[in-house]
């Protein structure tokens, strides 16, 4: 339930919507906004925006179902909502037990009665909308084969899924001379004091943090599971109590210091600031040296397991051969995509600087899998659900005449 945001929220209850004769409370938007927001990752600073968002569509998913409510021909039955509540409940249990999954929610003040008459009110609503569309909405719909034709040309390559390729990695990491280490080490123990002093996180990271992105956001990265970790940081963090700070960690890129916002069982909610130890123009160029004589011994038969056991820098990898699984082309920088499409399953590709100028990397393609284009009926369901959304916001600007609507958050 992504518990561990809930101090970003009011603890305060009180009332911030009314429809008709319906009360919104803040805990239970919150509850949403924790859900989603964790799902989505997102990130601390942007919960009060993000619920604002959650309670907008709260009170729209009302409106819209008092609006389909008035067709008297729409029903749901009893059996139907205790047969999507069931789905509901089992993908959110997984492969737990029962017994296990009462002890999860146990841990959050939960219990299985609770998650059902939860989703219950909500799953109703959802079955009378959806009805609705498939009914009142979908038939009126007329899409002739040339609109069709005429989305194909225009969206299928954004429709279209991205090759994706099943890579391992060799990274090497450009070593900063040890003057350089000694600077910035420095740097990053001279932030943690002033930390340790009590000055603002946020607003230190904010002046320092060489990562520009988490840096706008006071540094907060979100939820991060423990296994993105090499294991010195998981003890590090794992002893860190909540709302304490780590000592400057290094990583290849450089010095973090963590600010541990929340824990679950297997994830850290965290914000960072992270000092980046550059690297020397010589430095690169003997880990580029180095790089080549590990791609020639690569490509004339040597293991690839053995040579990422013998030469990779990267902890996480390194323990899995190298492998990092199958990575989305979308992901990756356009000159790698290029050379990834052109190269065959168990070819070596690189070196390759990385984008931070901090490593070398050595790919190899252990498979490939191509983005199919999408089909004729993906693209007629495209349009068809585009015209459908346009159809249902109609519905809810018509009910917020018809029906009483007060936000207060």
């Amino acid at each position: 339930m992504f518990l561990s945001f809930v101090m970003q929220l009011d603890t305060v209850d009180r009332i911030v919507a009314v429809v008709e004769d319906r009360a919104f409370w803040m805990s239970e938007v919150d509850e949403m906004t924790l859900i989603y927001g964790g799902a989505l990752g997102i990130t601390p600073d942007k919960l009060g925006e993000f619920r604002r968002q959650v309670l907008n569509e709260m009170v729209n998913m009302e409106l819209l179902y008092l609006k389909v409510k008035q067709d008297t021909n729409i029903t749901v039955r009893d059996e139907e909502i205790n047969q999507a509540l069931e789905k509901q409940i089992q993908a959110i249990r997984g492969k737990k037990s029962e017994k296990e999954f009462e002890e999860e929610l146990k841990k959050f003040g939960l219990t299985l009665d609770y998650l059902e008459n939860y989703y219950r009110g909500m799953i109703k609503r959802n079955l009378y909308i959806q009805k609705y569309v498939e009914f009142r909405i979908k038939p009126k719909i007329k899409l002739t084969d040339d609109e069709v034709m005429q989305a194909y040309k225009i969206y299928r390559d954004s429709l279209r899924e991205p090759d994706e390729y099943k890579l391992a990695v060799i990274a090497l990491q450009i070593k900063p001379s040890a003057s350089q280490e000694q600077k910035y080490y420095e740097k990053a123990k001279s932030i943690y004091s002033r930390l340790k002093n009590g000055e603002d996180f946020a607003a230190l990271a904010a002046q320092f943090s060489d990562d520009r992105e988490s840096a706008k956001n006071g540094g907060n990265i979100g939820i991060v599971p423990k296994k993105a970790f090499p294991p010195n940081f998981i003890k590090e963090l794992d002893r860190t109590p909540e709302g304490g700070i780590t000592k400057p960690l290094r990583g290849p890129q450089g010095y973090h210091i963590f600010k541990v916002i929340g824990k679950q069982k297997d994830a850290y909610l965290l914000a960072h600031i992270l000092i980046k130890v550059p690297p020397s123009q010589k430095s690169k160029n003997l880990t580029m040296k180095k790089a080549k004589r590990i791609v020639k011994m690569a490509r004339s038969g040597y293991s690839f397991e053995k040579l990422v056991k013998r030469y990779s820098d990267d902890p996480i990898s390194k323990k899995n051969g190298g492998e990092i699984g199958w990575v989305n082309e979308r992901m990756l920088p356009k000159d790698l995509v290029e050379k990834f499409r052109k190269a065959k399953v168990g070819d070596i590709v690189g070196p390759v600087e990385s984008q931070d100028g901090m490593s070398i990397n050595i790919f190899k393609v252990l498979d490939k899998k191509e983005g199919k284009e999408p089909t004729y009926e993906e693209i007629r369901n495209f349009l068809l659900n585009r015209k459908v959304d346009r159809e249902l916001k109609k519905l809810v600007e018509e009910a917020k005449k018809e029906f009483y609507v007060k936000i207060y958050l």
